[in-house]
């Protein structure tokens, strides 16, 4: 089951320093934007980014917490569209995945661990 909805990880994010860069556990890739799940258009997805070699990027690329909570927090009463169609509007409570637009992984965030000066978001596959 996610535990994880935009406000639970916005509530938990401001618990770390708002100045530490934010990392997937997943090749260094960091948090882009939030999205519609095309799993479930319903649901929300905040989508990712690669960084290092593959996407040339310089350290004020990375988002930082606080970079993180503006994203989240914007999205919220937001309207987006479906993969196929279709408007939605997410209230912050619905269940968050973990993906880009047009992919439907089912992965989800397991839990978050606090580093000097970052922070990694662990995530895992839902069972269907």
């Amino acid at each position: 089951m996610n535990k994880y909805t935009i406000n639970s990880l916005i509530k938990e994010l401001k618990n770390f320093k708002l100045d530490s860069y934010v990392y997937f556990d997943f090749c260094e890739c960091v948090p882009s934007c939030i999205n519609s799940y095309r799993g479930i258009y319903t649901e929300p997805a905040l989508g990712w980014k690669p960084t290092g070699y593959s996407r040339i990027t310089i350290l004020n690329e990375y988002p930082k917490v606080k970079d993180l909570i503006e994203e989240l927090e914007r999205s919220i009463g937001t309207t987006f569209t479906g993969w196929k169609g279709g408007e939605f509007t997410y209230s912050g409570n619905e269940s968050l995945h973990i993906d880009n637009p047009g992919d439907a992984t089912n992965t989800i965030i397991d839990y978050i661990s606090n580093h000097e000066w970052y922070i990694i978001i662990h995530t895992k596959r839902e069972k269907k």
